[in-house]
Parts: structure tokens; C-alpha cells; sequence
């Protein structure tokens, strides 16, 4: 008896980088991404100040919807694979790179181990993730907070100004 088929579990990913050519770099990493997850949507991009140290450009981002059957630990593993492939060097935490990739939500799993936690375990203090992430799906879940995105967002108030700077064009 052959194992029923595992059906694709809907992804979000946050893509984030202040150094190098970043619009280059988010392209790179989704048709990387595409060969082995159907994209379903990507969010316009979103420049804002960077968490952490100060003396550094300011980030661009994105979220982009992706469908998958890989499991959480092999996406993660190929994710570190691209950061690699397009030059991230291990820098200071919250450091300039030149590409980050992180699962923001896997379907509604809940996962928290030494090596990946999701859903990404600082994603709803941040409105660099928030905002781009409710632009592709306005109805987005928080598994471990048990409320709308969109009402976690809303609580963040005025903080983290974030401006959009580009469709989602730009990234096809």
C-alpha cells in the first residue's frame, strides 16, 4: 500500500538585506526558492531602520507565500543554503548582511527546538514583517499569540516606521 501524498503546507517567509544589490540578491534567493517551493505570492518591499546596532544602512524587505512538502528542518537547511550561496557571511547579531531568510509561519505549526523555532519567535514585534505579511494575507494567524496579525500589528502603534518602496513587481 503505497503512503498517501504529503499535501503543501502554505509558508510565509521573511527576506531581508541593507548590503550589496538587494533587489538582485531577493530575486536570486526566490528563483532559488522556486525549485523546490511553489511561490503563491510576494509582498511589495519595505525599507526601514535596522533592530539592533545603528551604524548600518537600512534594511529592505519583503514576505513572500510559499507552498511547499518539504518539512520545516529541510526548508530551513535549504534556506541556510541560498543565505550562503548569494555571500551571507556570519556577522554581529542583528548585523548588515547581504540576505536573510526566515520562516515567519509554517502552515500553524508550533515549533520550538535548539535549531528552528516557529513561528518566528520575534515576528510580531516587528512591523517590517507585520506589514508586508498582511499585504499577501490580510486573514495571517499568530499559532502562539491566538490572534489576527492584523490586531497584532495594530498594537505596535506608531513604533518602527516602516515605508514601501516598491511593488512586488520588481521581484518577478
Amino acid at each position: 500500500m503505497n503512503e498517501p501524498e504529503a499535501s503543501p503546507s502554505a509558508v510565509f517567509i521573511g527576506i531581508g538585506g541593507n548590503i550589496g544589490p538587494v533587489r538582485e540578491n531577493f530575486v536570486r534567493a526566490l528563483k532559488s526558492i522556486e525549485k523546490y517551493a511553489r511561490v503563491a505570492a510576494v509582498s511589495s518591499l519595505y525599507e526601514s531602520e535596522p533592530v539592533g546596532p545603528q551604524d548600518q544602512p537600512k534594511f529592505t524587505n519583503a514576505v513572500v507565500k510559499v507552498e511547499t512538502e518539504l518539512s520545516p528542518f529541510e526548508l530551513l537547511k535549504r534556506l541556510k543554503a541560498i543565505e550562503r550561496e548569494i555571500g551571507r557571511k556570519k556577522t554581529r547579531r542583528w548585523g548588515p548582511r547581504v540576505i536573510d531568510l526566515d520562516i515567519i509561519f509554517y502552515g500553524n505549526l508550533v515549533i520550538t527546538t535548539d535549531s528552528l523555532v516557529i513561528p518566528h519567535p520575534r515576528a510580531h514585534e516587528r512591523r517590517f514583517v507585520l506589514e508586508p505579511l498582511l499585504e499577501i494575507e490580510p486573514a495571517a494567524w499568530h499559532p502562539v499569540k491566538n490572534m489576527a496579525v492584523r490586531d497584532i500589528c495594530s498594537g505596535l502603534g506608531g513604533s518602527q516606521a516602516i515605508l514601501k518602496t516598491d511593488g512586488p513587481e520588481v521581484l518577478r
